[in-house]
């Protein structure tokens, strides 16, 4: 079984969601701007973002599938988004950010709560 947990395979996600919407209407970081971190250890977390500099976390400690990994670049994604727009509070899982992981959850078919 091939990992696609790789830090090439998530730029590899990265930029096909930049091509989908909503992305594709949003001038997003290229994936070469941004430090990409896969970690085996950290089980606190499915993902992070950090935008000083442009950090994307994916953690491979509580998820493995395709799946699971798309879902979380895209919720980085969302954060990610947020801060470049300017909300203050692009790091919350707030009524903004729900409302963008709704849309992506009925865009891609997946659970809004999963997102």
């Amino acid at each position: 079984m091939t990992n696609l947990g790789t830090v090439d395979h998530c730029k590899a996600m990265y930029t096909l969601f930049c091509k989908l919407p909503p992305f594709d209407k949003i001038e997003m970081p290229k994936p070469s701007e941004i430090k990409w971190i896969v970690s085996e250890d950290r089980d606190e977390i499915l993902g992070e973002y950090i935008p000083e500099p442009h950090t994307i976390t994916v953690s491979l400690a509580r998820q493995a599938h395709f799946e699971n990994i798309c879902k979380t670049i895209l919720h980085e994604m969302v954060h990610m988004y947020l801060y470049l727009d300017g909300k203050s509070n692009y790091d919350r899982h707030d009524k903004t950010f729900k409302k963008w992981t709704a849309k992506i959850a009925s865009l891609y078919g997946f659970d809004p709560k999963e997102l």
